[in-house]
C-alpha cells in the first residue's frame, strides 16, 4: 500500500526492538523513505545515535575485543546518555522512530550475560537505565523476535529478557509477526494509524 503525507504525531516516541538480524533495522529504513510531512520524524539508533562521538564509541564496542560484559552495556549506556538532549528536542519538535531502546541493554546485558552472576546488582544496573531513560517512555514498541539469520548473540536467555519485558509492558508491547518486508513495512503503518501516532 502507498501512503501519501504520513504525519507522525510530534511528542511520539515509536521503538523498533527485538533480536539481531530481525529486520529492524531494515524496517527503520524503510519506514524513513515513506511520504512524511514536514516537519519528518527523527529516525536513529541506539547506541549510534546521532554525534561522532557516539558512533565512534559504537563502532569500538562492534570491533574492538572487550572483555567485560558490564564495560560493553556501560559504554553503550553512556552513548544513550550523550544522545539524549537531542533525543527529547526532536521527540518534542517531529516525533522519533528509534531503532533499539534501552530493551536491549536489559534484554543482552542482563539477560544474555547472566550480570547477576558475576556480582552485578540487579537494582543498581536498572536504576542507572532508568536515570538515562526516565523521561523517555515509548508510545509503542514493535518487538522482532524472528531473525532471518543466524546470530550467536540470540541466546535463549535473550528471547527470555525480551518476553519477560513484553509480559511486563503488555499494553504498549507489539509482537511484529513473520512477514516480508513489505508486509512488515505496511504492518507497522497500519499499527501507527490505529494507535492514533500516525495519521493520513
Amino acid at each position: 500500500m502507498a501512503w501519501r503525507q504520513l504525519h507522525l504525531q510530534p511528542g511520539s516516541l515509536v521503538v523498533l526492538e527485538g533480536l539481531d538480524r530481525a529486520g529492524k533495522t531494515t524496517q527503520r529504513q524503510k519506514l524513513a523513505a515513506l511520504d512524511w510531512a514536514t516537519p519528518t520524524p527523527l529516525f536513529t539508533h541506539m547506541p549510534s545515535g546521532l554525534t561522532d562521538v557516539t558512533t565512534n564509541i559504537y563502532a569500538l564496542t562492534e570491533s574492538a575485543t572487550i572483555t567485560s560484559a558490564l564495560a560493553r552495556q556501560l559504554l553503550h549506556l553512556a552513548c544513550h546518555a550523550e544522545n539524549m538532549t537531542a533525543l527529547t528536542r526532536a521527540r518534542q519538535e517531529r516525533g522519533v522512530i528509534l531503532d533499539r531502546w534501552w530493551w536491549s541493554t536489559v534484554a543482552y546485558g542482563w539477560y544474555g550475560n547472566d550480570l547477576g552472576s558475576l556480582g552485578v546488582d540487579e537494582q543498581a544496573f536498572l536504576a542507572m537505565i532508568s536515570s538515562v531513560w526516565t523521561n523517555m517512555a515509548a508510545d509503542v514498541v514493535f518487538v522482532f523476535t524472528t531473525p532471518f539469520e543466524r546470530d550467536d548473540l540470540n541466546r535463549d536467555q535473550v528471547r527470555h529478557g525480551y518476553a519477560e519485558l513484553a509480559r511486563q509492558n503488555a499494553a504498549l508491547t507489539v509482537e511484529v509477526p513473520a512477514l516480508d518486508e513489505q508486509a512488515t513495512n505496511a504492518f507497522l503503518v497500519e499499527q501507527l494509524i490505529s494507535r492514533r501516532l500516525v495519521r493520513t
